[in-house]
């Protein structure tokens, strides 16, 4: 079977989705030993996939493997208008887009997966940096695209039960086509040696706590930073630069918290790690997840995690966080303050958090992810 599976979005630039591809990639090459896969993807992204086939070389059958550029912006005319023709012209017998903006005009056989629906209801122009006409004509568009992407799905993976119950709700989807399949946690992310080193690298004074993300309105930033003001904490942000990395640093002078947040920017795998470690706790403040991977990073490196009170934390977290409501930072604040004060409970939730961690697993999804390819084909 020849399977195409669009990697324009690999890597950790690109955040959940980029690591979701990533380990997709690499344990789906290593544990199959039948079919062939043609990876699409722009010229950056080629590289890193060809340095991080390399290091999986002896695991993986790299004859079975072909790459097609595919230098093509998402959300863009082009990834309509040609990326079919680079996927008509391989012959695939399926093809796995692992976002919902696939090209309308493809109509071959296709999985797509739905990480989350939260474009649906974080909206409006807060969450844009275009004008409004602009922005709401897009907005339409992405709405046109993903009901073609879910109706003409073969198949539909989602990361929760909580984003399959919205899609069955909002499309009307038969609840057998939408497959279950839980991200994991990435057992590459090792701690660097020198945990004071990377301390000083990025300035930052302890005790803190940690958040990891982007800082999308949904992400529910602001508030965090109010509830540190109250318990008069430092706070770590690690997201990537961006134009709402910008509007959040001017928020945090309006709300005179320079004293105590710190936005670090991109920070590397194995330096996160020390951050994870170093951290009092983990706080997740969000209105609306699909998943929440940082949470679960968070408990693997035996830290304790604080997160909002919403259906998907509970489903994958479970008992291995304490929850707040996330729109009152009063609230948020006193759970925290438990947390990071009581002993006795913290290092409760970081036992209960390390074995919830251990639940979660990238081959698992990979092994769930290849089943759907062959009931696909069949």
């Amino acid at each position: 079977m020849k399977i195409g599976i669009d990697c324009r979005m690999y890597g950790l630039k690109h955040t959940g989705s980029g690591r979701y591809i990533k380990n997709l990639l690499g344990k789906l090459l290593t544990i199959d030993k039948e079919n062939e896969y043609i990876i699409y993807s722009g010229k950056e992204e080629m590289k890193e996939i060809r340095v991080f086939l390399n290091n999986l070389s002896k695991k993986i059958h790299l004859p079975k493997i072909r790459f097609v550029l595919a230098d093509i912006k998402h959300y863009s005319l082009k990834e309509q208008l040609v990326f079919p023709f680079l996927l008509y012209r391989k012959k695939l017998n399926l093809v796995h887009f692992p976002q919902f903006n696939l090209p309308v005009f493809y109509w071959g056989k296709y999985v797509v997966t739905v990480h989350d629906l939260i474009k649906h209801t974080s909206k409006g122009t807060q969450t844009t940096t275009r004008s409004p006409s602009v922005y709401w004509f897009k907005y339409l568009i992405y709405r046109a695209v993903f009901w073609l992407a879910v109706k003409r799905a073969v198949k539909i993976l989602v990361p929760s039960r909580f984003v399959k119950s919205e899609l069955i709700e909002q499309y009307n989807l038969d609840p057998e086509r939408i497959i279950v399949s839980y991200e994991g946690v990435d057992s590459q992310i090792k701690a660097s040696v020198n945990p004071e080193k990377i301390m000083q690298k990025y300035s930052i004074k302890k005790p803190f706590l940690l958040y990891v993300g982007n800082l999308y309105p949904h992400k529910n930033v602001e508030r965090l930073i109010e509830a540190v003001k109250l318990l008069d904490i430092n706070l770590v942000v690690v997201c990537g630069r961006s134009v709402f990395w910008e509007r959040l640093e001017k928020k945090v002078g309006r709300m005179k918290a320079e004293n105590w947040v710190k936005l670090v920017g991109f920070v590397p795998d194995k330096e996160l790690a020390v951050l994870y470690r170093q951290a009092k706790a983990f706080v997740f403040p969000s209105l609306s997840e699909g998943f929440g991977l940082p949470g679960l990073e968070a408990m693997a490196q035996g830290i304790p995690v604080v997160a909002s009170d919403i259906p998907v934390f509970r489903e994958v977290y479970n008992q291995a966080a304490a929850y707040f409501n996330p729109f009152s930072p009063e609230e948020m604040a006193q759970t925290i303050k438990q947390v990071t004060q009581n002993t006795k409970q913290r290092q409760k939730l970081i036992k209960e958090g390390k074995k919830q961690a251990k639940k979660y697993s990238w081959e698992k999804m990979a092994k769930e992810a290849l089943a759907v390819y062959n009931a696909a084909t069949r």
